[in-house]
């Protein structure tokens, strides 16, 4: 199994101090995720802060199936 290679595209914010590198599994989920940011951008920064500052973190409630 390969290691994802693909860097997410991070928010368009100067204020997340990432200490977590976080990775798309390839371009496709890359691309996904840049237009999920078009359509919620206040949602994916806060998704993208959380798992780069955070990401073991349990959110309560935030998780839906």
């Amino acid at each position: 199994m390969e290691p994802p290679f693909v860097k997410l595209t991070a928010p368009e914010l100067s204020e997340i101090e990432s200490t977590w590198l976080v990775v798309a599994k390839n371009h496709r989920v890359n691309r996904d995720w840049e237009a999920l940011m078009q359509r919620h951008p206040e949602n994916t920064r806060c998704c993208y802060e959380d798992l780069s500052t955070a990401p073991t973190a349990r959110q309560p409630g935030r998780v839906f199936l």
